[in-house]
């Protein structure tokens, strides 16, 4: 409505971006297009597509980033008890590996 997703979009890249090597970026979504949208940018910033047979990867191409978990950390029972607000939170977590 508000461009919220275009801010979040910014913001997730722009942190990245500020990052220092080994430093680890974490986010926490209440909403599917929110979780979509970190899932689509942490994916880009963690893959490379080189072609087969290559020996190594050339500095140029890999991939800034590393997913710390494949899948969203979610809340435990014992949050959601004390906390029923935490249904929908999802965190992923992403670490710079290369500039």
């Amino acid at each position: 409505m508000n461009d919220e997703l275009g801010a979040a979009d910014e913001s997730i890249q722009q942190a990245m971006d500020l990052l220092a090597l080994d430093g680890r970026i974490s986010v926490i979504t209440f909403h599917s297009l929110e979780d979509r949208l970190t899932k689509q940018l942490f994916k880009e910033a963690s893959t490379i597509e080189v072609p087969k047979g290559l020996p190594f990867i050339p500095d140029d191409l890999k991939p800034k980033m590393e997913l710390v978990s494949r899948k969203p950390i979610l809340p435990k029972e014992k949050e959601l008890e004390v906390n029923n607000r935490a249904h929908s939170a999802k965190l992923r977590v992403a670490r710079k590996i290369h500039k």
